[in-house]
Protein backbone atom coordinates (compact mmCIF):
# COMPACT_ATOMS: atom_id res chain seq x y z
CA UNK A 1 0.00 0.00 0.00
CA UNK A 2 1.40 3.35 -1.09
CA UNK A 3 -0.12 6.12 1.06
CA UNK A 4 1.23 8.90 -1.14
CA UNK A 5 -0.34 7.33 -4.23
CA UNK A 6 -3.68 6.88 -2.45
CA UNK A 7 -3.68 10.51 -1.28
CA UNK A 8 -2.78 11.71 -4.78
CA UNK A 9 -5.70 9.80 -6.31
CA UNK A 10 -7.99 11.07 -3.55
CA UNK A 11 -7.00 14.70 -4.10
CA UNK A 12 -7.38 14.33 -7.88
CA UNK A 13 -10.88 12.88 -7.63
CA UNK A 14 -12.04 15.42 -5.01
CA UNK A 15 -10.75 18.21 -7.23
CA UNK A 16 -12.59 16.70 -10.21
CA UNK A 17 -15.80 16.48 -8.16
CA UNK A 18 -15.72 20.07 -6.94
CA UNK A 19 -14.58 21.46 -10.28
CA UNK A 20 -18.03 20.66 -11.66
CA UNK A 21 -20.91 22.73 -10.31
CA UNK A 22 -23.31 20.13 -11.67
CA UNK A 23 -21.95 17.69 -9.09
CA UNK A 24 -21.23 19.61 -5.88
CA UNK A 25 -23.99 22.24 -6.02
CA UNK A 26 -26.86 19.67 -5.95
CA UNK A 27 -25.07 17.83 -3.11
CA UNK A 28 -24.95 20.94 -0.96
CA UNK A 29 -28.46 22.08 -1.92
CA UNK A 30 -29.90 18.68 -0.99
CA UNK A 31 -28.22 18.78 2.43
CA UNK A 32 -29.32 22.37 3.02
CA UNK A 33 -32.97 21.74 2.16
CA UNK A 34 -33.50 18.41 3.92
CA UNK A 35 -31.23 18.86 6.95
CA UNK A 36 -30.87 22.60 7.52
CA UNK A 37 -34.01 24.30 6.17
CA UNK A 38 -36.80 21.77 6.84
CA UNK A 39 -36.17 21.10 10.60
CA UNK A 40 -36.14 24.76 11.75
CA UNK A 41 -39.16 25.55 9.59
CA UNK A 42 -41.13 22.66 11.06
CA UNK A 43 -40.00 23.61 14.57
CA UNK A 44 -40.88 27.29 14.26
CA UNK A 45 -44.26 26.78 12.56
CA UNK A 46 -45.29 23.93 14.86
CA UNK A 47 -44.39 25.80 18.05
CA UNK A 48 -45.52 29.32 17.22
CA UNK A 49 -48.60 28.65 15.09
CA UNK A 50 -49.71 25.25 16.42
CA UNK A 51 -51.30 24.42 13.08
CA UNK A 52 -51.78 20.79 14.02
CA UNK A 53 -54.44 21.54 16.62
CA UNK A 54 -56.01 24.60 15.08
CA UNK A 55 -56.42 23.34 11.50
CA UNK A 56 -58.79 20.49 12.33
CA UNK A 57 -60.17 18.97 15.50
CA UNK A 58 -60.37 15.64 13.64
CA UNK A 59 -56.57 15.39 13.79
CA UNK A 60 -56.46 15.54 17.59
CA UNK A 61 -57.90 12.09 18.32
CA UNK A 62 -55.61 10.02 16.01
CA UNK A 63 -52.55 11.97 17.12
CA UNK A 64 -53.29 11.42 20.79
CA UNK A 65 -53.92 7.74 20.06
CA UNK A 66 -50.58 7.55 18.28
CA UNK A 67 -48.81 9.05 21.29
CA UNK A 68 -50.59 6.73 23.75
CA UNK A 69 -49.54 3.65 21.77
CA UNK A 70 -45.97 4.79 21.19
CA UNK A 71 -43.66 1.79 21.88
CA UNK A 72 -40.90 3.69 23.67
CA UNK A 73 -42.08 4.46 27.22
CA UNK A 74 -39.67 7.33 27.85
CA UNK A 75 -40.61 9.05 24.60
CA UNK A 76 -44.31 8.41 25.29
CA UNK A 77 -44.06 10.10 28.69
CA UNK A 78 -42.14 13.02 27.18
CA UNK A 79 -44.75 13.52 24.46
CA UNK A 80 -47.62 13.28 26.95
CA UNK A 81 -45.96 15.98 29.05
CA UNK A 82 -45.96 18.51 26.20
CA UNK A 83 -48.78 21.07 26.34
CA UNK A 84 -50.08 21.10 22.74
CA UNK A 85 -50.35 18.79 19.74
CA UNK A 86 -48.10 21.15 17.85
CA UNK A 87 -45.36 20.70 20.42
CA UNK A 88 -45.81 16.92 20.32
CA UNK A 89 -45.62 16.86 16.53
CA UNK A 90 -42.48 19.01 16.47
CA UNK A 91 -40.74 16.95 19.14
CA UNK A 92 -41.60 13.66 17.42
CA UNK A 93 -40.64 14.96 13.96
CA UNK A 94 -37.25 16.28 15.05
CA UNK A 95 -36.45 13.21 17.17
CA UNK A 96 -37.51 10.45 14.78
CA UNK A 97 -38.61 11.67 11.35
CA UNK A 98 -35.40 13.59 10.71
CA UNK A 99 -33.28 10.43 10.97
CA UNK A 100 -34.24 9.14 7.48
CA UNK A 101 -33.60 12.62 6.04
CA UNK A 102 -29.97 12.52 7.16
CA UNK A 103 -29.64 8.95 5.90
CA UNK A 104 -31.09 10.00 2.54
CA UNK A 105 -28.62 12.88 2.17
CA UNK A 106 -25.68 10.63 3.03
CA UNK A 107 -26.73 7.93 0.55
CA UNK A 108 -27.52 10.25 -2.36
CA UNK A 109 -24.36 12.35 -1.98
CA UNK A 110 -22.11 9.30 -1.67
CA UNK A 111 -23.84 7.78 -4.69
CA UNK A 112 -23.20 10.87 -6.82
CA UNK A 113 -19.46 10.99 -6.08
CA UNK A 114 -18.74 7.25 -6.11
CA UNK A 115 -20.80 6.45 -9.23
CA UNK A 116 -18.53 8.79 -11.16
CA UNK A 117 -15.31 7.04 -10.07
CA UNK A 118 -14.29 4.68 -12.88
CA UNK A 119 -17.06 5.71 -15.30
CA UNK A 120 -15.97 9.34 -14.97
CA UNK A 121 -12.43 8.35 -15.90
CA UNK A 122 -13.72 6.61 -18.99
CA UNK A 123 -15.92 9.53 -20.05
CA UNK A 124 -12.96 11.90 -19.60
CA UNK A 125 -10.78 9.48 -21.62
CA UNK A 126 -8.32 9.13 -18.73
CA UNK A 127 -9.05 5.53 -17.66
CA UNK A 128 -6.51 3.92 -20.00
CA UNK A 129 -3.74 6.18 -18.73
CA UNK A 130 -4.69 5.50 -15.13
CA UNK A 131 -4.79 1.72 -15.60
CA UNK A 132 -1.35 1.61 -17.20
CA UNK A 133 0.24 3.94 -14.65
CA UNK A 134 2.55 2.35 -12.02
CA UNK A 135 -0.30 2.20 -9.48
CA UNK A 136 -1.64 -0.92 -7.80
CA UNK A 137 -5.34 -1.61 -8.31
CA UNK A 138 -5.75 -1.79 -4.53
CA UNK A 139 -4.35 1.74 -4.12
CA UNK A 140 -6.57 2.90 -6.97
CA UNK A 141 -9.72 1.58 -5.29
CA UNK A 142 -8.75 2.97 -1.88
CA UNK A 143 -8.04 6.40 -3.35
CA UNK A 144 -11.41 6.51 -5.09
CA UNK A 145 -13.27 5.31 -1.98
CA UNK A 146 -11.63 8.04 0.13
CA UNK A 147 -12.39 10.65 -2.55
CA UNK A 148 -16.12 9.92 -2.10
CA UNK A 149 -16.05 9.29 1.65
CA UNK A 150 -14.40 12.57 2.70
CA UNK A 151 -16.74 15.09 0.99
CA UNK A 152 -19.86 13.05 1.79
CA UNK A 153 -19.11 12.86 5.51
CA UNK A 154 -17.97 16.48 5.58
CA UNK A 155 -21.30 17.66 4.13
CA UNK A 156 -23.31 15.35 6.43
CA UNK A 157 -21.55 16.46 9.62
CA UNK A 158 -21.63 20.14 8.61
CA UNK A 159 -25.38 19.88 7.98
CA UNK A 160 -25.86 18.13 11.34
CA UNK A 161 -23.94 20.80 13.29
CA UNK A 162 -25.68 23.73 11.56
CA UNK A 163 -29.11 22.11 11.91
CA UNK A 164 -28.50 21.29 15.59
CA UNK A 165 -27.59 24.88 16.41
CA UNK A 166 -30.55 26.45 14.60
CA UNK A 167 -33.11 23.89 15.82
CA UNK A 168 -32.06 24.14 19.47
CA UNK A 169 -32.09 27.94 19.38
CA UNK A 170 -35.75 27.66 18.35
CA UNK A 171 -36.86 24.74 20.52
CA UNK A 172 -34.86 24.90 23.76
CA UNK A 173 -36.88 27.75 25.34
CA UNK A 174 -40.00 25.60 24.89
CA UNK A 175 -38.79 22.01 25.45
CA UNK A 176 -35.89 22.69 27.87
CA UNK A 177 -34.09 19.79 26.18
CA UNK A 178 -31.18 19.85 23.71
CA UNK A 179 -32.45 17.94 20.68
CA UNK A 180 -30.26 15.69 18.50
CA UNK A 181 -27.64 15.22 21.26
CA UNK A 182 -28.87 11.89 22.60
CA UNK A 183 -27.77 8.27 22.22
CA UNK A 184 -29.93 7.65 19.15
CA UNK A 185 -28.51 10.56 17.19
CA UNK A 186 -24.92 9.95 18.32
CA UNK A 187 -25.14 6.34 17.12
CA UNK A 188 -26.70 7.56 13.88
CA UNK A 189 -24.05 10.17 13.10
CA UNK A 190 -20.91 8.46 14.37
CA UNK A 191 -21.71 4.80 13.75
CA UNK A 192 -24.45 4.20 11.18
CA UNK A 193 -23.85 7.01 8.69
CA UNK A 194 -20.06 6.51 8.32
CA UNK A 195 -20.51 2.74 7.84
CA UNK A 196 -23.52 3.24 5.55
CA UNK A 197 -21.64 5.79 3.44
CA UNK A 198 -18.64 3.47 3.20
CA UNK A 199 -20.91 0.56 2.21
CA UNK A 200 -22.65 2.66 -0.44
CA UNK A 201 -19.35 4.00 -1.79
CA UNK A 202 -17.66 0.60 -2.09
CA UNK A 203 -20.79 -0.82 -3.73
CA UNK A 204 -21.01 2.07 -6.18
CA UNK A 205 -17.28 1.96 -6.97
CA UNK A 206 -17.67 -1.74 -7.78
CA UNK A 207 -20.72 -0.97 -9.93
CA UNK A 208 -18.87 1.91 -11.59
CA UNK A 209 -16.02 -0.47 -12.41
CA UNK A 210 -18.46 -2.75 -14.25
CA UNK A 211 -20.83 -0.45 -16.12
CA UNK A 212 -20.06 1.74 -19.10
CA UNK A 213 -21.92 5.00 -18.40
CA UNK A 214 -22.52 7.34 -15.45
CA UNK A 215 -26.30 6.94 -15.86
CA UNK A 216 -26.05 3.17 -15.47
CA UNK A 217 -23.92 3.56 -12.33
CA UNK A 218 -26.44 5.91 -10.74
CA UNK A 219 -29.41 3.68 -11.59
CA UNK A 220 -27.84 0.67 -9.91
CA UNK A 221 -26.57 2.71 -6.95
CA UNK A 222 -29.97 4.31 -6.39
CA UNK A 223 -31.40 1.01 -5.15
CA UNK A 224 -30.20 1.83 -1.62
CA UNK A 225 -32.57 4.82 -1.51
CA UNK A 226 -35.60 2.49 -1.43
CA UNK A 227 -35.03 1.18 2.15
CA UNK A 228 -34.83 4.78 3.38
CA UNK A 229 -38.20 5.53 1.81
CA UNK A 230 -39.53 2.47 3.63
CA UNK A 231 -38.14 3.77 6.93
CA UNK A 232 -39.84 7.15 6.40
CA UNK A 233 -43.19 5.44 5.76
CA UNK A 234 -42.82 3.05 8.72
CA UNK A 235 -41.88 5.81 11.15
CA UNK A 236 -44.71 8.06 10.00
CA UNK A 237 -47.24 5.24 10.33
CA UNK A 238 -45.90 4.03 13.68
CA UNK A 239 -45.06 0.54 12.36
CA UNK A 240 -41.33 0.75 13.10
CA UNK A 241 -38.99 3.13 14.94
CA UNK A 242 -35.24 3.56 14.76
CA UNK A 243 -34.19 3.16 18.38
CA UNK A 244 -30.59 3.25 19.60
CA UNK A 245 -30.42 -0.55 19.62
CA UNK A 246 -31.92 -0.82 16.15
CA UNK A 247 -29.46 1.69 14.73
CA UNK A 248 -26.55 -0.10 16.39
CA UNK A 249 -27.65 -3.42 14.86
CA UNK A 250 -28.08 -1.79 11.46
CA UNK A 251 -24.53 -0.46 11.71
CA UNK A 252 -23.22 -3.92 12.68
CA UNK A 253 -25.03 -5.49 9.72
CA UNK A 254 -23.59 -2.87 7.36
CA UNK A 255 -20.12 -3.48 8.78
CA UNK A 256 -20.42 -7.15 7.84
CA UNK A 257 -21.62 -6.04 4.41
CA UNK A 258 -18.54 -3.84 4.05
CA UNK A 259 -16.26 -6.82 4.76
CA UNK A 260 -18.09 -8.80 2.09
CA UNK A 261 -17.73 -5.99 -0.46
CA UNK A 262 -14.03 -5.59 0.32
CA UNK A 263 -13.60 -9.26 -0.61
CA UNK A 264 -15.31 -8.55 -3.92
CA UNK A 265 -12.85 -5.72 -4.54
CA UNK A 266 -10.02 -8.26 -4.56
CA UNK A 267 -11.50 -9.75 -7.75
CA UNK A 268 -10.56 -6.50 -9.47
CA UNK A 269 -6.99 -6.66 -8.22
CA UNK A 270 -5.99 -7.29 -11.80
CA UNK A 271 -5.52 -4.66 -14.49
CA UNK A 272 -6.81 -6.87 -17.29
CA UNK A 273 -10.05 -7.64 -15.41
CA UNK A 274 -10.76 -3.97 -14.80
CA UNK A 275 -9.64 -2.96 -18.27
CA UNK A 276 -11.88 -5.51 -19.98
CA UNK A 277 -14.88 -4.44 -17.91
CA UNK A 278 -14.58 -0.89 -19.19
CA UNK A 279 -13.09 -1.00 -22.68
CA UNK A 280 -15.02 -2.39 -25.63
Amino acid sequence: MNKQTILTITRKDIKATFSSKKVWVPMIILALILCVVVPPCVAYIGIHFDLVSTSSKDIEKPLNSFVENFPDEEMRNTLNGLPTLGYKFVYFFLTFMMIPFFLMVAIINSMVTSSNSFVGEKERNTLETLLFAPISIKDLFLGKVLASLIPTLAISFAAFIISSIIVNVITYPHFKVILYFNSTWMILMFWVIPILVLFNIILNVLISAKVKTFQEAQQFGGILVLPIVGIIISQASGMFFLSSLTLFLIGAFLLIGNLFLIKLVTKFNNRNTLFQSQIH
